[in-house]
């Protein structure tokens, strides 16, 4: 019994809960292989060491709110909008919060008391704080209160007095559109609105005895808001008098209440006048309701249609922002961070994990609307009745002690699917990258196993996400639909009865049937409760989902968090050119601790001259270069330019005078005339020609397709290494920069070919200081001083004559000893 209990266990650990690792599934056809590495039933296999647990996970609610407000920087622009002057236009940098530069808008607030005041004053709304009138003025003065706050405020004082003014403004608008008979007092609450935001939107200043103005524009989020808002207040308003129409005068035969009869112009037909609708005349209203119906639809029908593509319009110019800040980050960030990350892994974060800003903003609309509808709903449910109230109000008790076990396992999952992914990017990236050592050494099979294993572990790691969100939303909802069920129990028990509504002079107000529970009343707050439950279910989603965007925005933000080793000094000129010598002085670098690469190095380089660097491999060469380009910085010693430091200068204008012609040749999929101005675009194509010449490429330009015009394929895969090699250093010399790093420049050309080229670089360098990194002794030969490097140190410096006549030394061995080589190989191919 032991043993099959054992066995049964086992085949429910692979089937059901656990699939193995399919790295160790040899011998299984492949099919089946797949089949277990993707379950039907239960998590996959996910190694222990790219999974994490939910002792791993080191974010709560504040950390997860706090990387959503760090996107604010690239929301901000939206929000706020940039300036537009008279006579100059918009300015690009985003506009100011409230106010700045001198501008400022102390006419608001008494502008906000004028309307105030003034529409009472003139007989425009009642004069009169008795019921329910205060219900208006009480938020219009709250209004302009907050206004003095937010104009004269400081600081925290003024940020308390802009939410204080949004709060009020609600109250206003909603007690003039929805308490209040009459056109009157909607018209009157959005005017006292419109002279608060004038405010924000125009500011004035005086300036050299003239008054100046600016307006406010492109605050596309705002606009945004604005129009999904007032959707929601019409569908709410429209939601009262279409169901108490249908469920209470035209179904049954009731006579309109008073302020709705008044309101669709037939008064005849209100309570107290009649005491039944004849048949006739629930026709007559019939189409009357679909009148207003269609006429709903069809005003709202316009703002359905713009609002999806304006909203995606505003994301992305959001994450175009977002992405654009990653990328230059990751630009300036050292060659130290870009060797020790994967060219994938940053690729899938800038692309994938930027994208999520954007996801961002579409949450926080969605969920402030759904916060809004739901608090809505409860309030509007509890003025029919404070128990419904209150089951609707303690719906988020049992939501969010569900959301504390469910979160952190998101967070967790989340971070697992997305480390997953990111490898996917990464083994595809390197396998395009090399695909050339793939068909030549044949491992195209192990190379697309391990691809296959990446993906399997990125599904598995991605189902185990949606699995979760599953199974949350399906307990959700079955925790809202016995909240949902118990109200709707009471709400058909009390209009059964025919009880009366809790805040009934407050629901008279609006003019409808309300004041008891009805078939209209039962219908309506049916569907508010709905919409309720339904709020708190998306809420509990969407919060759920936020988890899986905050740890995109960790990924994207952990580039943004590190600081470039390299930057520039708050006094840093730029570098106009180089006049008298770059000198290296006792330099000291290491990738590591403790482990040099360059140790003591002092050499002078002069313009006109042309400095080799050799030596064995692992000896400091290309990082001496890497050093004079200021990819990374000396730990000791100095590197100067004309006396001054290279730490004094402004690192753009540094690489702009410095070109280099690598030994990787890197091409892009463009002509090859783009290809040779690509790091020159302003070259003309005279000044192409002419690195042509230099470069020697005349010979293989005139015979592709199309010249100068022939598109290359990636990385340059229609060129031989050698033609690559000289477009490489065409390249470097249309830069016409002081400085010019040649690595390796003539490794792939014959010895014909090689000459010519440094002919013509020697003629092109008489006033540049020219670094050669090389092997090939007849290139050698051509320099005025070489450096031979052992170690990260300089053992040897001089010309190839003074170095050759030096008994044992370095240099001349290395000659020797590559002439033999260069002798015997010549020897064995005759």
């Amino acid at each position: 019994m032991t043993g099959l209990g054992t066995r049964l266990r086992d085949l429910w650990e692979q089937r059901f809960r656990r699939a193995p690792d399919p790295s160790k599934l040899s011998g299984i056809p492949e099919n089946r292989v797949r089949a277990r590495a993707l379950p039907i039933f239960g998590d996959g296999y996910i190694p222990p060491e790219r999974d994490l647990r939910v002792e791993d996970d080191r974010s709560g609610f504040a950390q997860v709110v706090l990387l959503f407000i760090r996107s604010w920087p690239y929301i901000r622009r939206q929000v706020l909008g940039h300036w537009w002057l008279p006579g100059k236009g918009s300015k690009d940098q985003t506009a100011e919060l409230v106010s700045g530069e001198g501008y400022g808008f102390g006419y608001a607030p008494f502008l906000a008391i004028a309307v105030a005041v003034g529409g009472p004053l003139l007989g425009a709304v009642p004069a009169t704080l008795e019921w329910p009138f205060w219900l208006l003025y009480l938020p219009v003065a709250a209004m302009t209160l907050a206004m003095f706050g937010m104009t004269f405020g400081r600081g925290g004082a003024q940020m308390a007095s802009v939410g204080a003014l949004i709060l009020s403004g609600i109250g206003t608008n909603a007690a003039g559109g929805l308490f209040l008979e009459g056109f009157e007092t909607t018209l009157y609450g959005a005017s006292v609105t419109v002279a608060c935001i004038v405010g924000w939107l125009f500011q004035v200043r005086l300036r050299d005895g003239r008054l100046e103005f600016r307006l406010r524009a492109a605050t596309h989020l705002v606009y945004f808001y604005a129009i999904n808002f007032t959707q929601r207040g019409v569908a709410l308003a429209l939601g009262v008098i279409l169901t108490d129409l249908l469920y209470q005068n035209i179904l049954q035969g009731e006579p309109i209440a008073p302020g709705l009869a008044e309101l669709i112009g037939i008064p005849e037909w209100a309570q107290g006048s009649i005491t039944e609708l004849t048949l006739e005349q629930r026709w007559d209203l019939a189409f009357i309701y679909v009148y207003i119906a269609l006429g709903a639809y069809f005003i709202q029908l316009p703002f359905e249609i713009i609002n999806p593509y304006y909203n995606m319009w505003i994301l992305q110019r959001i994450n175009q922002d977002l992405r654009l800040a990653l990328l230059d980050r990751w630009h300036r960030l050292s060659l130290r961070y870009h060797s020790d990350h994967r060219t994938g892994d940053s690729i899938f974060r800038i692309y994938q994990d930027s994208a999520q800003v954007t996801a961002v903003i579409d949450y926080l609309i969605r969920l402030t609307l759904a916060i809004m509808s739901y608090f809505t709903c409860v309030v509007l449910v509890t003025l029919l009745s404070p128990w419904l109230g209150l089951l609707a109000g303690t719906l988020v008790v049992p939501a969010i002690l569900w959301a504390r076990w469910a979160m952190p396992r998101m967070r967790v999952r989340a971070l697992a699917y997305r480390a997953a992914a990111s490898d996917v990017t990464s083994r595809i990236q390197e396998t395009f990258g090399t695909i050339r050592l793939i068909k030549a050494f044949r491992t195209a099979e192990p190379t697309q196993k391990r691809f296959e294993e990446d993906s399997v572990i990125a599904f598995n790691a991605g189902y185990r996400v949606r699995l979760l969100v599953a199974l949350v939303t399906i307990v959700m909802f079955t925790i809202a639909s016995a909240f949902l069920l118990s109200g709707e129990f009471m709400m058909a028990l009390w209009a059964n009865r025919g009880d009366a509504a809790f805040a009934q002079e407050l629901i008279a107000l609006i003019g409808v049937s309300f004041v008891v529970w009805n078939l209209a009343s039962f219908r309506w707050t049916q569907d508010q409760f709905h919409e309720a439950t339904g709020d708190v279910r998306l809420l509990m989603r969407m919060w759920m989902t936020a988890q899986d965007m905050a740890m995109g925005l960790r990924r994207a933000f952990d580039i943004l968090d590190i600081e470039p080793e390299v930057v520039d000094a708050g006094d840093a000129v730029p570098l106009e050119r180089v006049d008298t010598e770059v000198r290296f002085e006792h330099v000291r670098f290491s990738y590591e601790t403790d482990r040099p690469v360059l140790d003591d190095v002092s050499f002078v380089a002069r313009p006109g001259t042309i400095t080799a660097i050799i030596g064995p491999t692992g000896s400091g060469k290309s990082t001496l270069m890497s050093l004079l380009l200021r990819l990374y910085d000396p730990e000791s010693g100095s590197i100067t330019i004309d006396g001054r430091d290279l730490r004094a200068y402004q690192v753009h204008s540094l690489r702009s005078n410095i070109a280099i012609a690598l030994q990787e040749n890197v091409l892009f999929h463009m002509s090859v005339r783009e290809n040779i101005r690509y790091v020159a675009p302003s070259a003309t194509d005279a000044e192409i020609e002419g690195a042509i010449r230099v470069a020697c490429m005349d010979d293989y330009v005139n015979g592709l397709p199309n010249g100068l015009d022939t598109v290359l394929s990636d990385r340059g895969g229609k060129l031989s290494t050698g033609q690559r090699q000289r477009l490489s250093i065409a390249r470097a010399v249309v830069r016409d920069t002081a400085m010019l790093i040649l690595d390796e420049p003539t490794a792939a050309l014959d010895a014909a070919t090689e000459h010519r080229v440094m002919e013509n670089l020697a003629a092109w360098g008489r006033d540049r200081a020219i670094f050669l990194i090389t092997h090939r002794i007849s290139t050698i030969r051509r320099a005025d001083n070489i450096l031979y490097l052992d170690g990260g140190r300089i053992v040897e410096s001089g010309s190839h004559d003074e170095l050759m006549v030096r008994e044992g030394g370095r240099y001349s061995a290395f000659v020797e000893a590559e002439s033999n080589l260069t002798q015997t190989v010549g020897g064995s191919g005759g």
